[in-house]
């Protein structure tokens, strides 16, 4: 099932002295349905996600972030990490952009070295898009637009 961060949920309700079963009063729901969510043997509906998220008073988007297991959102190599209140959610990954080549494969997943030798898993968005665009050739996309072509006094004109 889903790769749910079920560390920091229970971290969550510890600091603030409630436990699974409180949560799970608060919902409505069975506690051991509570608990199986919490462990990734269940999904966590958005309405879930929402009430999770005002029990525990933290950002819907950490929560949502939590329960999918993703902490880095999609952070280019140039561009800060996804964080919430100014706290990233991932480690920094370094700047060196790799390739195809440079991924080891592992397990079933995908990670790339660090410059200290340390794995590091890849999110999977990365590569998902690869084979999606075609250019056909002679089209250079950064040239300006030639504003004699047909559309050109259309887009902007019209």
């Amino acid at each position: 099932m889903a790769k749910i961060d079920t560390a920091w949920f229970h971290q969550q309700l510890d600091e603030r002295g409630e436990s699974v079963r409180g949560l799970a009063r608060s919902m409505g729901l069975d506690p051991s349905a509570v608990s199986r969510m919490l462990k990734g043997e269940r999904k966590m509906s958005a309405d879930e996600q929402d009430h999770v998220s005002n029990f525990l008073g933290v950002n819907l988007e950490e929560v949502a972030a939590r329960r999918r297991g993703d902490h880095g959102g999609f952070g280019e190599s140039k561009q800060a990490g996804y964080a919430v209140d100014g706290k990233p959610l991932a480690p920094e990954l370094p700047a060196k952009m790799f390739t195809e080549d440079d991924v080891i494969y592992k397990d079933g997943k995908r990670y790339m070295e660090t410059k200290e030798g340390e794995l590091l898993e890849i999110h999977p968005v990365w590569g998902c898009m690869e084979g999606t665009v075609t250019v056909m050739p002679g089209v250079d996309l950064t040239a300006p637009m030639d504003w004699d072509e047909e559309w050109g006094e259309k887009l902007y004109n019209e």
